[in-house]
């Protein structure tokens, strides 16, 4: 007989109090989200939120108004503000996510504790423009920039002072201490970094150094620099009075002109400029008042117009070129700048069928740059960067053309491709196209450095001075075609010898020793360099394999002589040897000698080599006779080889 089932009223109890427990909360839920109020339900989760993201809570700060997520006390006074583009309105973003302080009081006092006066310095950008929901990718791009650390001028600068076996190691600008070296960066270099910070108000000017992101990003408004005086003029009228009540703000925006490069980009190579055709000079500014065809910068400086870049003359502005992924770097540590450099002539002046990309296809920040540029058009095909695959936002392929939208302007420009003579044949196909097209670049000659143990300098790091002071000289700055040279790449597993332009990094003497008692030291270093003087023409034929300066030899008389069947090259210097080493003052080598030790300012580059010098002035022995535009040079760009093959018993060559 089956054993009669005897329930478990303790759990059915147990059980049946759960499930009306669960059904009450239930039903009380749902009389909930049908009575309570939306926005007191989402006010409720927006605060549990913000109080696990910040620490804040706001509960009790109903009464302020609601900025980005945000309750902000700082939009009650500061209601009136214009003048800043939409992006970073008050309305939008409030002041606090820029200024910080204390958003969470309408008391001024305590509002303005702890405020951030200029945000944007590299000391501050991660809790002001990296800040989450603004540019966080950013920081580690700043830090990393080249801009901002300086690590090729920094390690150069060591390498030349004998206090490093290479140019090429990490050291950041930040890093370094007070050797001699170190002293004369921190005296005459380091101001030239991103961390430098901007300490007053007012636009970028030619004098305006470092900033963090304001240095590329801030713009003034007239209206924002009428405003900007009359506070300046209330303040050293009335110091102790009540703070100025702005209603213009400055903006921040992608609106980049030559103006914010200047600063830093005047000084070194001069490309800022030799873009626009100006040329350094020793002349004071007493010396040419009143003259045409001088310029007195800002810092005392006395310039003279020269020839201006091609891309100058035509409207073009550096960032119509030099994309986002340079300027700041794609996040990746670099030890020299042309590593962080991407874009080459090539990429818009075509010699192939480009690889493009629509908009869709953009990377976020390349996406975003073209909305706010008003460049992004969907039917377009954009330029790629052949280096990095990323879009020239600006550049676009129609109809077998390429064509350019310039920023700052909007006109649209066909880009024309190279010359046939560019590209075909065997013998340009290892010139950059620097080489032939830049008409100019700026070059020293007999410069001296040395300390002044009993002088005070300004530490540009410390911003304090210092005892000591570093002082330079130069004899000549002449505006002349480079000197030309090898840069050793590898390419695809395969090494690539290309022809660049080279100014004088070095020639000098150094006297580094604090106590006198050390000799001077004498370097001769080239430096490989872009002048930013590009022109349609190009260098004549002449102006490369029978020039001396080009060859590296210096300036001077550089002839082919023959007597009967016997050619010879004969080379007089223009300038007096130097003891040092023997060479011409303006000289990388000596004529028809190498130098391959101690030559450069890169492991990767150096002079020609004998053999290379001999080739092309086998070139030049020929252009002697024939014109650079005779049927045969023309042949001879194509087959240099099978020309001097079946030259005439009349050719008399020396090698």
């Amino acid at each position: 007989m089956r054993k009669r089932y005897k329930p478990d009223y303790k759990f059915l109890i147990t059980a049946y109090f759960f499930v009306l427990v669960t059904v009450g909360f239930f039903v009380y839920g749902v009389f909930w989200f049908i009575n309570v109020p939306v926005d007191k339900k989402a006010e409720k989760y927006r605060i549990e939120k913000i109080k696990r993201e910040t620490g804040f809570d706001e509960s009790a700060y109903g009464f302020l108004p609601l900025i980005n997520e945000h309750r902000e006390g700082c939009i009650t006074c500061h209601s009136e503000v214009g003048g800043i583009e939409n992006s970073h309105s008050p309305e939008k973003i409030g002041c606090y996510s820029c200024h910080l302080g204390n958003r969470l009081t309408n008391n001024k006092s305590e509002a303005h504790k702890n405020l951030i006066l200029i945000p944007g310095n590299s000391s501050n950008a991660s809790v002001t423009c990296g800040y989450i929901g603004c540019h966080p990718q950013m920081i580690s791009r700043m830090q990393n920039n080249i801009m901002n650390t300086m690590n090729g001028v920094v390690s150069v600068d060591k390498w030349v002072f004998g206090e490093a076996s290479s140019p090429t190691f990490k050291l950041p600008i930040d890093s370094i201490k007070f050797s001699p070296a170190e002293t004369h960066l921190r005296n005459l270099c380091a101001s030239c970094h991103l961390s430098n910070e901007k300490t007053e108000l007012g636009p970028i000017v030619e004098l305006s150094r470092g900033g963090g992101c304001l240095a590329c990003h801030l713009n003034y408004s007239k209206e924002a620099e009428i405003e900007l005086q009359n506070y300046l003029n209330q303040s050293s009228k009335k110091p102790n009075a009540q703070s100025y009540n702005f209603t213009v703000h400055p903006r921040i925006n992608l609106n980049i002109t030559n103006q914010h490069c200047f600063g830093c980009h005047s000084r070194s190579g001069r490309i800022s400029l030799s873009y626009d055709g100006w040329h350094e000079t020793l002349y004071k500014p007493e010396d040419v008042n009143g003259m045409v065809g001088f310029r007195i910068l800002d810092d005392g400086r006395v310039v003279t117009k020269v020839k201006a870049d091609i891309h100058s003359e035509k409207g073009l502005v550096c960032i119509d070129c030099h994309t986002s992924y340079e300027l700041m770097g794609d996040g990746t540590y670099t030890l020299h700048k042309e590593e962080q450099m991407k874009v080459q002539c090539i990429d818009c002046h075509l010699i192939s069928i480009p690889k493009t990309q629509k908009v869709n296809d953009f990377d976020f920040e390349s996406k975003k740059i073209a909305r706010l540029e008003g460049l992004s058009d969907n039917k377009k095909n954009y330029l790629t960067v052949t280096k990095n695959d990323f879009p020239l936002v600006n550049g676009f392929y129609e109809n077998g053309k390429a064509f350019l939208i310039q920023k700052s302007s909007g006109q649209i420009s066909e880009i024309k491709s190279p010359l046939s003579v560019c590209i075909e044949g065997k013998a340009h196909i290892n010139l950059s196209c620097n080489t032939c097209h830049n008409s100019w670049s700026p070059q020293c000659i007999g410069c001296h450095t040395e300390f002044d143990k009993d002088g005070t300098m300004f530490d540009l790091l410390s911003n304090n001075e210092s005892k000591g002071e570093w002082h330079e000289y130069s004899k000549d700055l002449l505006a002349e075609p480079a000197v030309l040279g090898v840069r050793e790449i590898n390419e695809n597993g395969n090494r690539k010898n290309i022809v660049e332009e080279f100014i004088p990094g070095m020639i000098l003497t150094i006297n580094k020793d604090r106590t006198q008692t050390e000799k001077k030291s004498f370097k001769r270093l080239y430096a490989p360099g872009f002048s930013h003087t590009i022109r349609r023409e190009s260098r004549s034929c002449e102006s490369c394999h029978n020039n001396s300066l080009a060859l590296g030899y210096g300036r001077g008389r550089l002839e082919y002589k023959i007597s009967g069947n016997t050619g010879r090259w004969l080379f007089t210097p223009k300038y007096s040897l130097i003891k040092n080493d023997g060479l011409p003052e303006d000289a990388w080598i000596g004529f028809l000698k190498e130098r391959s030790y101690n030559s450069t300012t890169r492991d990767n580059t150096r002079p020609f080599s004998l053999e290379e010098q001999k080739k092309i002035l086998t070139v030049g022995s020929c252009l002697t006779c024939h014109k650079s535009n005779s049927l045969i040079m023309k042949t001879a760009i194509l087959d240099f080889n099978k020309i001097i093959s079946s030259r005439s018993i009349k050719c008399i060559l020396q090698f």
